[in-house]
């Protein structure tokens, strides 16, 4: 995601450098970019874009080992799938 593609070559530039602080920090301004994004999109309804951010923070956390950004986007998931089944309901009222 190009959104967020900077922090990923930060933190990879910071790694790279032997400088861990940066690299810490810059893996919470990933997390906090992908976090706020996906939900933004929840919130505006555009679920398959939210899906996809999901699954493009699923990747980054396997491959920078950021255990917590997992926990964030079970939220964001269980979030669309309420709103899947609220639509779900709401179309077969109808």
């Amino acid at each position: 995601m190009p959104i967020c593609g900077k922090w990923e070559r930060l933190i990879m530039w910071a790694e790279k450098e032997g400088n861990s602080a940066k690299a810490l920090e810059f893996k919470e301004k990933l997390v906090e970019c992908i976090v706020y994004t996906a939900y933004e999109k929840v919130r505006k309804k555009r679920l398959e874009e939210a899906e996809e951010f999901v699954k493009y923070g699923r990747e980054v956390a396997k491959k920078f080992a950021i255990e917590e950004l997992g926990f964030h986007l079970s939220l964001i998931e269980r979030e669309v799938a309420r709103i899947r089944e609220r639509r779900k309901a709401a179309a077969q009222t109808r």
